[in-house]
């Protein structure tokens, strides 16, 4: 069968849209809101859920994080009508401009397009607000030019984030030169909204049955998986280098001593996990007995939020999913000596 292009803002997600659109029509009528820093933030830079959301505020665009069978979740962001309006003009955001996102799960089912999915329970919600002034300093969660929040999605008058760093930056780190937001991802943000696009990006690519479609293994003239040769273990660590700049680097150095959000991955092969000296890593991390090596490596890159439970970069990193980058990365990891 001939493979289908399906861009996230359309075949897969077309009813999202339609449905999100129809439903906040009314917020894109509604009266701006007042000053963000007297409504939403406290006096010690407290930040509060709009009370009356959606009211007051525009649909700008939609994720769809791939998984399993098609979409795990989809990711709905919200504006302002004057934020919205700002950034069309000047290309930025401006101060106290609100940011919303609400993450739920997914259905799916066949549909007359091909397989689609929509979105069902809530399971969190995020909250930006710009700060050009820097008017929190000793907030854990103000800094880089945002307010950062986290909301409890059965008690949205609970802030669940702790520290921005630690809980709400990591997601953000590879578009952090474009003032920490996938701004290409919001159509409704019109042309200056198309910024740092992602390197190689492309309509996702489906089988008939909506299952992504992975590269295959190697095979040789007999049809068995080839055998592996010097030559083609520098292949892969070449490409695993690649590959790694592209999914880890914005975390990871692989210089000794040098670690970033996460630690460095510089020997990691052989080290049992949670034991470099010099970076903090989490308590379920510490405690693990898992020693790196190819085996446990390829588990942890397929799925870091179960392979070793709480484990903090389980929290922000879905994982590899085509089994043919997560061993080009791990060969560039051995190569590291």
């Amino acid at each position: 069968m001939k493979p289908k292009y399906l861009t996230w803002l359309g075949g897969i997600s077309a009813l999202v849209l339609i449905a999100t659109l129809s439903t906040f029509s009314e917020a894109s009528d509604a009266k701006p809101g007042g000053d963000t820093f007297s409504t939403l933030v406290g006096p010690a830079g407290e930040i509060s859920y709009p009370k009356d959301f959606p009211v007051g505020f525009v649909f700008i665009g939609t994720w769809a994080v791939a998984g399993g069978d098609g979409v795990s979740d989809l990711h709905s962001v919200y504006t302002r009508p004057q934020d919205l309006a700002a950034f069309r003009q000047s290309g930025k955001w401006p101060d106290g401009a609100v940011l919303v996102k609400e993450v739920s799960a997914t259905l799916g089912a066949p549909h007359t397009t091909g397989k689609a999915f929509w979105a069902s329970d809530t399971t969190t919600w995020f909250l930006m607000i710009k700060d050009t002034q820097g008017r929190f300093k000793s907030n854990p969660l103000w800094g880089d030019g945002w307010g950062w929040a986290q909301f409890d999605p059965k008690n949205t008058s609970r802030q669940i984030a702790t520290d921005y760093k630690s809980d709400c930056q990591q997601c953000h780190l590879p578009v952090r030169a474009n003032d920490w937001t996938y701004t290409y991802a919001y159509p409704a943000l019109g042309a200056l909204g198309q910024k740092a696009i992602p390197v190689g990006a492309m309509p996702a690519l489906q089988s008939e049955d909506g299952r992504r479609v992975e590269h295959a293994p190697v095979m040789n003239v007999a049809g068995g998986i080839a055998a592996v040769t010097p030559a083609m273990t520098q292949v892969r660590a070449a490409q695993g280098k690649i590959a790694f700049e592209a999914t880890c680097s914005s975390c990871h150095s692989v210089v000794v001593g040098e670690n970033g959000v996460g630690p460095s991955l510089y020997g990691v092969i052989g080290r049992k996990a949670g034991s470099l000296e010099g970076y903090g890593f989490s308590p379920a991390m510490s405690a693990s007995t898992v020693q790196w090596s190819r085996s446990t490596l390829e588990r942890h890159l397929a799925d870091p939020k179960n392979f070793i439970p709480g484990n903090r970069m389980g929290r922000f990193f879905a994982g590899v999913e085509e089994p043919a980058k997560r061993d080009d990365i791990i060969s560039y990891l051995e190569s590291l000596k």
